[in-house]
């Protein structure tokens, strides 16, 4: 890299780089920039050292050229300026010199940019939004240092992003999942053959502090549809109770997913799309009692089911999310267990709509159905996901099968 000079008696800067011979040797050359502004001459200096390279590369071989970067490096580290920039700069000379292509160099930013490009390619708007949100963080956490190269983050920058999200209230499982987007970034350029080893990769796990989900019982899932300020969240209601869709699949649920002449319900969950797993589920007689009887808003297959709802928020303490805690609270249904949390954090409790997929799972249980049934009723896809969904609520099969009959008597009785 060419550097600047100026002689007492000129007020003109002068150039001042190094170039290889024919024989590999570096030779020193001294050239006036003609410019009396530092920055001006700084590029005419830049100018003059790529000629005088160019030249020089023109009429050298490969092992010549190579070993002109060589010398360049070592004078670099007997002068005392070699550096991480030097290398990459050398590296990609000699890249350049042996196959001609351009040595691509990542800054933390642009491989975050890339990342997220490349993923966009197979993932769903939801899950997009989702690494964006985390690599937005992280990205603002660095602050200026996102402009270096990727190789220079540190494990002891990437906890002290966890920390700092750990500080602001946010959920030890919450972290986790950052911090697990993050290491698949750092995955990805290890594939690329861009980094050698991750700095998420010395991080210890974190001990997860947040309460399991708890499922309703049947008179509390009565109790809840009785509750519902509109016949639209009753069907809701019953939707999740009896087929264990997502808030967001069963609050979107199309006619087209629904066979009311074989009583079945078919679709790809969003957050198994991906895995393309499709989930066929019998309609529950109280179900379709409440399919039958309900308006279609328009003729067009792709119609919702719950119209009013489908245009609602799904985020998060908004929309949906928001409305079931009062509709819970109309019902007299406890929420459960509040995890303790201090910051900016969101409270978690043991039981949300999300329960509602637990009490599928444990009706199932409940009524002796096999687990590999209640696997593809649900679309888990392991046995360790499943198990997490799967509750007793320590009455006899009997008892959980006579049980489900009374919903549809407590919703009428709330019309």
């Amino acid at each position: 890299m060419a550097s600047l000079r100026k002689q007492r008696s000129s007020s003109v800067w002068y150039a001042q780089f190094y170039v290889a011979d024919e024989t590999g040797k570096l030779k020193q050359v001294r050239k006036s920039t003609g410019q009396k502004s530092r920055s001006k001459a700084k590029g005419v200096a830049a100018e003059m050292e790529r000629a005088a390279r160019s030249t020089m590369e023109a009429a050298s071989d490969q092992s010549t050229l190579a070993k002109g970067v060589l010398a360049e490096a070592v004078n670099e580290l007997e002068q005392g300026r070699f550096n991480a920039v030097s290398a990459r700069k050398h590296l990609a000379r000699l890249l350049e010199i042996s196959t001609g292509e351009q040595l691509q160099q990542w800054t933390v930013e642009s491989w975050a940019g890339e990342w997220l490009r490349r993923k966009g390619q197979g993932s769903s708007k939801a899950t997009m939004a989702r690494y964006a949100g985390h690599m937005k963080s992280w990205l603002e956490f660095l602050g200026t240092a996102q402009k270096k190269p990727l190789e220079s983050v540190t494990p002891q920058q990437v906890r002290a992003w966890r920390e700092s999200l750990l500080a602001a209230g946010r959920g030890a499982k919450t972290v986790s999942g950052y911090l697990k987007d993050l290491s698949g970034c750092f995955r990805a350029a290890i594939r690329e053959g861009i980094l050698t080893v991750s700095p998420c990769g010395a991080l210890e796990a974190l001990q997860q502090d947040t309460h399991d989900r708890k499922p309703f019982t049947s008179d509390e899932v009565a109790a809840l549809i009785q509750a519902a300020p509109s016949e639209q969240w009753k069907g809701l209601i019953l939707t999740a109770a009896f087929t264990g869709l997502r808030l967001a699949d069963a609050a979107r649920l199309s006619w087209d997913s629904i066979d009311l002449e074989a009583k079945q319900i078919c679709l790809m969950p969003s957050k198994t799309k991906r895995k393309k797993v499709e989930v066929r589920i019998p309609i529950q007689e109280d179900l379709l009692v409440y399919l039958l009887a309900a308006p279609v808003a328009d003729d067009s297959p792709q119609a919702f089911v719950f119209p009013d709802l489908a245009k609602r928020s799904l985020a998060k303490g908004a929309g949906l999310s928001k409305d079931f805690p009062r509709i819970m609270a109309a019902a007299g249904v406890s929420r459960g267990k509040a995890s303790e949390k201090q910051g900016a954090g969101r409270v978690n409790h043991e039981r949300g709509f999300h329960s509602l997929r637990h009490t599928f799972v444990s009706f199932l249980a409940n009524s002796g159905i096999s687990e590999e049934t209640r696997m593809a009723l649900t679309g888990h896809t392991t046995r360790d996901a499943h198990q997490i969904y799967t509750h007793h609520e320590g009455k006899t099969l009997a008892d959980a099968i006579a049980s489900l009959p009374s919903l549809s008597a407590n919703a009428e009785a709330s019309e």
